[in-house]
């Protein structure tokens, strides 16, 4: 009755009328349900969940009800809280898997829910974006929508997320100028990219600087004596009162006995004297923006010519760059660029030149995994790197294609050569290189095997080849689906990412794998 419920209040609050409603009920469903394994935080649980999708007409919602299990029987309830209205909300949010109505290109589009492979414009800001990479450790409730008129004018709008700080909000206005020439409008933005931290309590201070990661109310204990600065009678243990006779009912100050208003002695001023240096929430906050203006001749149905520049916003006052001068993001251009398609085979290719302190395509499939990174005891965001990346100016090439209807592949390349920061100076002749491959299997010419497809990417490094030298632009994963019988299939998938680990005897930056594992038996009712 609760599915029905909340069914009934997305369509709703989309402009779906009763009778309408009453019709998708009346369309038989699809019924999958599953049971295996997943990695959660590194710990191991078993999976057992109903997945039921209704289907009429371009409409489309499917819901993914689920427990998580550990190996005492105890269930994962992170997802599963109603002690506040915002974990009531979080909590029936996150069993939508989406909801949908038509398909991109369609005159109107849009879906809620989990999002892949979306860009803006000709992705110079935005290309192939994902806000799934970190399923199902991390389910995040997006939104992608599309809407073109009459009159050619088109408006796209997406948000990554609705539970959490949204790695991206952005949009997009094409106004045609003629029948064949098009310009268009491109705002993006990460309002606080250490969003992206690991925050268990919801409290909006990242457990690594959350003396209390698992309790919304309290976030600092000064002299870790285990009570929080707020209830702490001495909070940074130099044996004087702070709260200078407060009302506080102080759990340390009760135990001993001591009478609150008249048996402390103050500190001078009222200050905590001793408190050890530690980063603040406010400290880490740090937005990015972009925006982008292109043109777009079309030849014909099938090629186009375009062009299209970009540019990044970071505010930042006191942003010194290791050589002594003041940097902000740049900008990055491509004069020209053509893109077509004919028969099973698509391209791109783009001449590219940039600025100082730019990257193509910021927004990435990876942008969840390293919009935001801890290192030691400070936080490094993705835009915090760009002082690294000098004026350049190369190649990129995009090619997918079906080879010989069973193999699905598709292979990106971008070769720019310039200055890069290197070693503490700015040297030329460097190169910034980027690869991106996906691969797909046509199954129905291979016994038993369900589906089979696989990426692997490596962006803006010198040689995106070194498979062995791995760091946080690397990520790469595969789903492999095998038929057990006519109505059941045994599925795998894997991600494999970085995080920085620290340095070893010669400074060189180490990294840590994060291994995400998920398998299941899916079962068609």
């Amino acid at each position: 009755m609760m599915i029905k419920k909340v069914f009934l209040l997305f369509l709703f609050a989309s402009g779906v009328s009763s009778q309408t409603f009453s019709e998708i009920a009346a369309h038989k469903p699809i019924w999958t349900g599953s049971f295996g394994t997943v990695v959660i935080d590194g710990d191991v649980y078993n999976q057992i969940s109903m997945r039921p999708e209704f289907n009429y007409g371009n409409w489309g919602i499917g819901f993914d009800l689920y427990l998580y299990i550990d190996g005492s029987g105890k269930i994962y309830d992170e997802s599963w809280k109603f002690d506040s209205f915002k974990n009531v909300y979080r909590t029936f949010l996150d069993k939508f898997r989406y909801i949908r109505y038509g398909y991109p290109g369609d005159e109107l589009y849009f879906k809620v829910g989990d999002l892949s492979d979306v860009s803006l414009g000709h992705g110079i800001l935005v290309s192939d974006y994902s806000n799934s990479m970190q399923y199902p450790s991390e389910r995040k409730i997006g939104l992608q929508l599309g809407k073109y008129f009459s009159s050619g004018i088109g408006i796209e709008y997406i948000q990554s997320d609705f539970r959490k700080m949204p790695g991206l909000i952005g949009s997009r206005i094409n106004y045609p100028i003629t029948p064949s020439f098009d310009f268009g409008v491109s705002v993006v933005s990460d309002i606080n990219q250490t969003g992206a931290l690991d925050d268990s309590d919801g409290d909006y201070v990242p457990d690594f600087i959350d003396d209390f990661p698992d309790n919304s109310e309290y976030f600092r204990d000064t002299d870790n004596d285990g009570v929080a600065d707020e209830l702490d009678y001495d909070a940074d243990g130099d044996g004087f009162d702070w709260h200078q006779h407060t009302d506080y009912s102080d759990y340390a100050a009760a135990q001993e006995g001591l009478n609150w208003n008249s048996d402390l002695p103050l500190d001078p001023d009222g200050e905590i004297t001793n408190q050890k240096e530690r980063i603040t929430f406010d400290d880490l906050k740090e937005s990015v923006s972009g925006v982008a203006i292109d043109f777009t001749y079309h030849i014909n149905q099938n090629f186009k010519f375009y062009s299209e520049f970009g540019t990044l916003i970071s505010k930042c006052d006191d942003c010194i760059h290791p050589d002594g001068e003041k940097w902000n993001p740049g900008y990055g251009l491509t004069p020209v660029g053509l893109k077509g398609h004919y028969g099973p085979f698509s391209f791109k290719m783009e001449y590219r030149k940039n600025s100082r302190h730019f990257i193509y395509n910021f927004w990435d499939r990876s942008y969840e995994l390293n919009r935001a990174m801890v290192e030691g005891d400070d936080v490094v965001t993705k835009s915090s790197q760009l002082y690294k990346y000098g004026s350049l100016q190369g190649v990129y090439v995009n090619l997918t294609g079906t080879f010989l209807d069973f193999v699905n592949l598709g292979l990106g390349y971008q070769d720019l050569n310039g200055e890069m920061w290197v070693n503490d100076t700015w040297t030329t002749d460097e190169h910034n290189r980027s690869f991106i491959s996906t691969l797909g299997l046509n199954t129905s010419m291979v016994p038993k095997v369900k589906y089979l497809n696989a990426f692997y990417q490596k962006t803006n490094v010198r040689d995106p080849f070194k498979f062995a030298d791995k760091d946080e632009n690397t990520i790469f994963g595969y789903n492999f689906g095998i038929d057990i019988s006519e109505s059941m299939i045994l599925v795998y998938k894997a991600r494999y990412s970085y995080k920085f680990d620290g340095y070893d005897a010669n400074g060189n930056m180490l990294y840590d794998e994060v291994y995400s594992m998920f398998v299941e038996t899916q079962i068609l009712f």
